[in-house]
């Protein structure tokens, strides 16, 4: 045989390759479609006695009997590896279970935001709330897991304190000193989504920070988020408005701290409440006078309930542009799901699911 009719054989197989592999893509979609209805049926994936038949059937069509234990052999790694993509498949589908661990969480609107995700993305998917003691921090996660929890939101006050219970933990989480997403699996992970929601709040809101004058009001776990994000992209200045001044020396090396009731806005280009001041239920309060947010030039209150903060109204009335802190909550759950879910699902999404928010706290 010379090598010219050689390589017109090859190219036979080649061929014939390509024809199998698009057969056998077909293949795993029929095999998609039995998982789907295996697993709304409860149905399970084996079938041995199927398998055997199917061989025997696929074995009468072919007439050289020499080649039959080869392409048994064949035929039983195809369906060996069906059955394991079915398994994975239908492992994936199933309902995944996630959770919020806290303190006091009877009214985050966390589970409206997650469900929304769930019916948009078309993931099979919960999201519950757990009201955890302290005491329960260094056994909590495994209990989760073991309970078929996939993943964890953490919010006040356990932050910081669930770090230590951690395997390991995100650069960002790291640099911002806290952690409010965990993903289960080989290990725990911590991440901070609240970084990533904060840069997209301010996006959405049209605001770029670089070569900005900003004001972060508070020093506490909110603030660390805001003040990393605004440190990584530019801000010209950062000053931190607290009731605890000197501490910031100590807490942010290289920043300024002032008094909250000596603050002012003059020459300021934002200013974000990272306080829980004027939080629901003690709305009648605000972190800062009317008179101290005179002159700046956009006012961000991470508050979302309510709705319109006693700071915002300030905002409003002086004619300063301003927002509440309810699309960077959005924005860290998409965050926390892509993540857990292990791909992007683009800004569109968070605009959906931000405008439903948004209708059903009008009502």
């Amino acid at each position: 045989m010379d090598n010219n009719h050689l390589e017109q054989i090859r190219k036979e197989i080649d061929a014939l390759d390509r024809e199998l592999a698009i057969l056998l893509e077909k293949r795993m979609d029929l095999v998609s479609r039995i998982s789907d209805h295996k697993l709304k049926y409860k149905v399970d994936v084996l079938d041995s006695s199927r398998e055997s038949k199917v061989i025997e059937n696929v074995l009468r069509a072919v007439e050289n009997t020499d080649y039959h234990e080869s392409i048994r052999v064949v035929f039983e790694s195809i369906m060996s590896e069906s059955k394991i993509y079915q398994k994975k498949r239908m492992k994936s589908q199933e309902c995944k279970r996630y959770v919020l661990i806290g303190s006091k969480l009877s009214h985050s609107i966390s589970p409206q935001i997650h469900d929304l995700f769930f019916k948009k993305t078309d993931i099979t998917g919960s999201y519950e709330l757990y009201e955890a003691k302290q005491g329960e921090l260094p056994e909590l996660l495994n209990k989760l897991e073991n309970l078929g929890f996939c993943g964890a939101n953490v919010t006040i006050p356990y932050k910081t304190d669930i770090m230590n219970y951690l395997d390991s933990i995100s650069d960002v989480a790291k640099t911002i000193g806290a952690v409010n997403t965990i993903g289960f699996g080989d290990e725990k992970r911590g991440h901070n989504t609240d970084y990533i929601g904060f840069g997209r709040a301010l996006y959405h809101c049209g605001f770029d920070p670089k070569n900005k004058k900003c004001a972060v009001l508070g020093s506490g776990g909110a603030s660390r988020a805001v003040i990393s994000y605004l440190e990584d992209h530019g801000a010209a200045d950062i000053m931190i408005a607290t009731r605890d001044p000197e501490g910031i020396l100590i807490k942010y090396p290289g920043l300024r701290g002032i008094a909250l009731e000596s603050f002012t806005s003059e020459g300021v280009d934002m200013i974000v409440n990272a306080t829980p001041v004027g939080m629901y239920p003690l709305t009648d309060k605000s972190p800062l006078g009317k008179h101290q947010i005179y002159g700046a030039s956009f006012v961000l209150d991470l508050i979302y309930n309510p709705k319109e903060t006693l700071l915002l109204k300030y905002a409003r009335e002086l004619g300063i542009p301003c927002d509440n802190g309810l699309y960077m909550l959005v924005a860290q759950a998409v965050s926390a799901q892509e993540i857990w879910q292990g791909r992007q699902f683009g800004e569109e999404l968070v605009r959906e699911i931000y405008d439903q928010i948004e209708v059903g706290s009008q009502r």
